[in-house]
């Protein structure tokens, strides 16, 4: 009932602030998936192609449309494709999860989903089926505001001018979209992790949209780039010549589980040979006055630090939501997270190298793509403000401080929440299985043919191993705890994203999180650890990287969509190793799934 009337109500802003007949449309967007011979990077492997390229096109809207999204799947496997950071009001059937919302579209089938752009911002569409973002299955969704959405620009400047060109900036934005590649495929890749027991983590290249070069450096350079901590645990050896950490327990990437190092494929770790790929070109025009670069990070297993060479940035959007601009000059991101950024075009016309770093510990590698002013010098060499290693290049370099991405208007969470749930994230039975509660590891095509939303009784959806259930129009807490004892002997930053919901992160610390609830531990930890009046408004949820000692994150949001939600680590091998838990939230007003979805029509 809310569904529908959330609906009416955007149509009815629609037809009251709108004139355009483009405005407030039903549209319809189809991809034909493909697996074909492809060479992102210049070196040729099977990929997915979605519309005969990579990435997929990109879908525009405008905040109220109405989508038809159908999946046609020539595909040699199953699929599905789920859109990421898509709030899904209503629909939950249409959110792309096999197992959870759907079954997975099978070879030589089609499936649609329906569903309302009912918030503006960034996000994208990708597989979530199997590693299938690691073969190329992702593209960029543009939802434009609609015009009396308040928006943060007046608190960059309060020249007229200025502010009528940072309005059309955001309505034609440069996506960018960043992932990483290897030249295996994704079921390769997660072979190598069975047959060695390790949790591998070295790509080939880094794109932007799609298009790099395989970079290799000296031994010599990457042994400069190594930083101190990364030097000392590798105890006089060195990152491989692709600039990989090597997968040994000595190094505590791994935990203290049986492995098998010689099975690891030869040329997986080390022996980089340079290719000759494309470059993408962001082409600008000074007499714009300001362009928004928006970062989306499809990356499967890095995170990167990205900067655009003598531009500052002013972040005004995070996860699709304005913030509070704040000016940077770099932006270090996790697997799912997207930031617009406004940037002034105020330089001498020329070519500028835009810089995406991986700032893990697992490998030095960058990629690169230029942003190019129109009529500008195309030899012009432009000043870095981080190295190949993602360091910062000067101490004068400012990255953007995530603790301050205050939403912009303000709102915050309830000050209290009806229930709380604790996550204790960690390796399970094998270096590369992961658990999300402790307990299990989630397969995901366990549901395929009963998915949860249809089933919400069922012994699987009543299992506290597999399911968080909450009731409608309650306020839940999630803390997710990562240890450090054996055998995890050190952790990743873990991107943990819930779809459907935004939520607030309202805490986090080093530590172990030793209470039953966040009001009962606000009590004995008074020191700033929690925000409840102007928290960041994500759709992931990063835990802090552990290496000396065990730390926590804690997230509050209000259940309000009832439906079948899944909840994940983002790291697409942690993904395929189990981290992974489904949230049936509002179990007391589950929704009747429409005849239409409970099966995939049969293709051609």
């Amino acid at each position: 009932m809310f569904s529908s009337c959330y609906r009416a109500l955007i149509l009815a802003v629609c037809l009251v602030f709108w004139t355009s007949p483009l405005l407030c449309a039903q549209v319809k967007f189809a991809v034909d998936l493909t697996w074909e011979l492809g060479a992102p990077d210049g070196q040729t492997r099977y990929m997915i192609l979605v519309n005969g390229q990579f990435p997929g096109p990109q879908l525009t809207l405008d905040q109220g449309d109405d989508v038809e999204f159908t999946v046609i799947n020539h595909l040699p496997f199953a699929t599905a494709v789920h859109f990421h950071g898509i709030e899904q009001n209503g629909t939950p059937w249409s959110d792309g999860v096999p197992g959870v919302s759907q079954k997975p579209v099978a070879s030589g089938a089609t499936f649609t989903s329906k569903w309302t752009a009912t918030q503006y911002g960034t996000y994208w569409y990708h597989g979530h089926a199997e590693g299938q973002v690691q073969d190329g299955l992702y593209g960029v969704i543009l939802v434009r505001p609609n015009p009396y959405e308040p928006s943060p620009f007046s608190l960059i400047t309060n020249d007229s001018k200025s502010l009528r060109a940072m309005r059309m900036a955001e309505a034609t934005p440069k996506p960018l979209l960043l992932s990483d590649w290897s030249h295996l495929t994704s079921d390769q890749y997660m072979a190598a992790e069975t047959a060695t027991g390790y949790d591998l983590f070295c790509v080939d290249s880094m794109l932007v949209n799609g298009k790099g070069s395989v970079n290799c450096q000296t031994q010599q350079t990457l042994n400069q780039l190594t930083p101190p901590p990364l030097a000392h645990l590798l105890n006089g050896s060195t990152v491989t010549d692709r600039g990989c950490t090597p997968p040994t327990k000595a190094d505590l990437t791994q935990g203290n589980f049986t492995t098998q190092g010689s099975n690891l494929p030869a040329d997986m770790y080390s022996g980089c040979t340079p290719t000759n790929g494309s470059v993408e070109i962001v082409e600008v025009d000074a007499s714009s006055g300001w362009a928004s670069i928006n970062f989306i990070s499809a990356m499967s297993l890095k995170s990167p630090v990205v900067s655009i060479d003598e531009h500052s940035m002013w972040v005004y959007a995070v996860d699709g939501h304005y913030i509070q601009p704040q000016l940077a000059d770099t932006i270090f991101m996790y697997n799912g997270e997207r930031y617009s950024a406004m940037i002034q075009l105020d330089k001498t016309p020329g070519d500028y190298t835009i810089r995406v770093a991986n700032f893990g510990a697992d490998q030095i590698i960058s990629g690169y793509a230029t942003l190019s002013y129109k009529y500008g010098a195309k030899n012009h060499t432009s000043v870095p403000s981080i190295n190949y290693g993602g360091v910062n290049t000067t101490a004068s370099v400012t990255p953007l401080d995530k603790s301050l991405l205050v939403p912009f208007p303000a709102s915050a969470p309830a000050p209290t929440a009806d229930a709380t749930y604790i996550l204790n994230l960690g390796r399970k039975y094998a270096n590369q299985n992961w658990s999300l509660n402790g307990n299990a590891t989630y397969a995901l095509d366990q549901d395929y043919n009963s998915p949860l939303l249809f089933n919400p009784e069922s012994p699987r959806a009543l299992n506290s191993n597999y399911t968080i259930r909450t009731k409608n129009d309650t306020w839940i807490d999630i803390v997710l705890q990562v240890e450090l004892a054996p055998p995890n002997p050190a952790q990743p930053a873990h991107p943990v994203h819930k779809h459907s919901n935004k939520a607030y992160i309202i805490g986090s610390a080093n530590g172990i999180f030793n209470y039953t609830s966040v009001a009962e531990a606000m009590k004995y930890m008074p020191n700033g650890t929690f925000n409840l009046q102007t928290p960041q408004l994500r759709d992931s949820f990063t835990t802090p990287s552990v290496l000396l000692g065990p730390a926590w994150v804690a997230f509050r949001y209000q259940s309000a969509n009832p439906g079948a939600w899944f909840l994940h680590c983002h790291i697409q091998t942690h993904l395929d190793g189990g981290m992974a838990m489904t949230i049936l939230d509002g179990v007391d007003t589950w929704p009747d799934v429409p005849a239409e979805y409970g099966a995939v029509n049969d293709g051609p």
